[in-house]
């Protein structure tokens, strides 16, 4: 039988073994803690959890994904503009850094797609349209790593939306970037809210948009009906409260 020095025993416990689930431990506690303080719109408070998660294990695409979220959650909290930049600069490079590290995480390439959406509103309209190709694709690539992520659905049923919308400058931009339109269409909009709303009937933000876009095509008895069912689900962050008040008055 192996002799293990006692020194050796004191730090890494006997054979070896011990700390290593503790510290396992220790890190999937930071990024449960940080996933509920995120949920609760604590965002700083979030965000300094996951900073000493990134010091305890640098570069782990679990929490560059979380960093990237918090960071596009603050940007729609914020008032100001420079700080808004640059919140979406930091959402957009570490959600890059997670899908580098982990390719095949459907969620690492669901916040990338939301950071390039994110960053849109700081740059001008042809990188814009430039950027509008990484959302699609991005989206695209986390509903084939995982068909079951309704968020996905939705960044996809904004992007079909918003591409019907461009103005003739825009879409000069995206003929040059795109070669040729992708093929997008405000029904297709639809079905994808409605893919999202299947998936997780009990988000707001779900029936929100998609009361949006039918308000934009005119069809307002529908709107109506969806923004009913904004007003009786329950909100669980300040985005739910938001889209409540406008259903209220609506």
């Amino acid at each position: 039988m192996t002799r293990w020095p006692l020194f050796w025993i004191l730090i890494f416990g006997w054979a070896g073994l011990a700390p290593l689930p503790a510290m396992a431990q220790d890190f999937n506690s930071m990024l449960l803690r940080a996933d509920k303080l995120q949920d609760a719109n604590r965002f700083n408070e979030a965000l300094n959890v996951l900073k000493e998660a990134d010091r305890t294990s640098p570069e782990n695409p679990a929490v560059l994904r979380r960093l990237s979220q918090v960071y596009s959650d603050l940007i729609d909290v914020t008032a100001n503009e420079g700080a808004k930049k640059q919140y979406a600069q930091l959402a957009l490079s570490n959600a890059k850094r997670a899908v580098q590290k982990a390719p095949d995480d459907a969620d690492a390439h669901l916040a990338l797609s939301i950071a390039y959406g994110k960053i849109t509103d700081y740059v001008d309209n042809k990188t814009k349209i430039e950027y509008s190709k990484y959302v699609k694709s991005e989206a695209e690539k986390a509903v084939e790593l995982n068909p079951k992520l309704d968020d996905a659905y939705e960044v996809l049923a904004r992007w079909n939306f918003e591409m019907t919308s461009l103005n003739p400058i825009e879409r000069g931009f995206a003929q040059l970037f795109y070669g040729q339109l992708p093929p997008a269409s405000r029904d297709k909009a639809l079905e994808y809210f409605r893919k999202a709303i299947s998936l997780a009937p009990n988000r707001i933000i779900h029936h929100a948009e998609y009361a949006r876009a039918l308000e934009k095509m005119g069809r307002s008895d529908e709107a109506k009906a969806e923004w009913r069912k904004v007003l009786q689900l329950k909100p669980v962050d300040v985005g739910d409260q938001k889209y409540q008040a406008e259903a209220a008055r609506k």
